[in-house]
């Protein structure tokens, strides 16, 4: 079974996982309880978790995320109930996602970081093709797959396409598919980047999509157009590398700048 760790100091967040009363059949054991950050701190010396849920104060909050990012960075973080359904929910979506991670691929060069990104990337391929309705779903999900994204900067959504004139079609020249253009595009497009996460994706309509978006804690003296410019030309410079070794041409199509990650949330506009 799963460990976990709780941290927390509201009645109503222990109320509602006492409230649990077959823990074995969640798949998980009874977690650890502490309620700040000196607690989480002697609790992850002494005890494995597999997942960590945070229901303290924002300031609290904070500290605990900044250490776990700097010490713990691929241990997920599920949404901590206030009652009984919701602690049984967003144990099951962590419990969904730990199987995955723990899934044996007999491939001993995939890791379980490795599993984990390309659940990162799935997300986001979702989030981009309007299949998150709110913030909160978006920043659950985050937590979860523990993205080092700001989901509350702007960011960059870019569109590439095949250069006009190619002689090839783009299934053409990547007869591998487009796993195998997406890992291209993200070697050579793809990582951190002056403080920003640039993630290229290629979709089942064929789109060719870069999210870039500021990461977490990280002060960066770029915003607004100064971001997109920047950003357009980390692309090109990509994108002539791509024609050089790979012998594909691609242009940049579109480039825009996001209030925040929420807007490409279908109800962004009601929250």
């Amino acid at each position: 079974m799963y460990k976990l760790l709780l941290i927390t100091d509201q009645d109503e967040v222990l109320d509602a996982f006492n409230s649990v009363e077959n823990w074995e059949r969640t798949g998980f054991k009874y977690p650890h309880i502490r309620h700040d950050l000196e607690g989480t701190i002697d609790s992850l010396a002494k005890h494995h978790a597999d997942g960590i849920a945070i229901a303290v104060s924002p300031e609290e909050e904070e500290k605990i995320l900044a250490y776990l990012q700097e010490n713990w960075p691929a241990v997920s973080i599920f949404q901590a109930g206030r009652n009984k359904q919701e602690v049984l929910r967003y144990l099951n979506e962590l419990n969904i996602l730990l199987n995955r991670l723990h899934a044996d691929f007999s491939n001993d060069r995939f890791t379980q970081a490795d599993m984990l990104q390309e659940c990162r990337h799935e997300f986001f391929r979702k989030v981009m093709n309007g299949k998150v309705a709110t913030r909160e779903e978006l920043i659950r999900n985050m937590r979860l797959l523990r993205s080092r994204m700001d989901a509350d900067r702007p960011c960059i959504l870019a569109e590439l396409v095949q250069k006009e004139g190619s002689d090839d079609t783009l299934e053409g020249c990547w007869h591998y598919g487009p796993d195998r253009l997406e890992l291209t595009l993200r070697k050579n497009i793809g990582g951190d980047f002056e403080g920003i996460h640039v993630l290229p994706t290629v979709h089942p309509d064929g789109r060719i999509l870069v999210l870039a978006c500021p990461l977490h804690g990280v002060e960066t003296s770029v915003s607004g157009d100064s971001m997109t410019a920047m950003i357009t030309d980390h692309i090109r410079e990509g994108i002539d590398h791509l024609k050089e070794y790979y012998e594909l041409e691609l242009t940049l199509k579109e480039i825009r700048i996001l209030p925040a990650l929420n807007a490409l949330c279908t109800e962004a506009g009601n929250e």
